[in-house]
């Protein structure tokens, strides 16, 4: 999942590149070095992601046991609902 997430971010920071350059009427390669940042921000973006969704799924099961609540029920095939230890 980390990885799939890596690359659909850094395609998708590309790619906003490119889209601000078409909207400008400008060819699509002006300013390269811009196209590779936000490649490497969307693929950061991408894993934070991931991780943010796993710390929020530990922290709604925390707060699910405090009132007296079963914790999620889901399939863990790409997150674990389990705290980390």
């Amino acid at each position: 999942m980390g990885l799939t997430a890596m690359l659909v971010g850094s395609i998708s920071g590309t790619g906003l590149q490119m889209m601000n350059n078409a909207l400008q009427k400008v060819p699509l390669s002006r300013r390269p070095w811009l196209h590779v940042g936000y490649f490497f921000l969307g693929g950061y973006i991408g894993q934070r992601w991931v991780k943010l969704e796993k710390e929020l799924v530990i922290d709604i099961n925390e707060i699910r046991a405090d009132k007296g609540l079963p914790p999620m029920v889901a399939t863990s095939a790409w997150i674990k609902y389990e705290n980390p230890e």
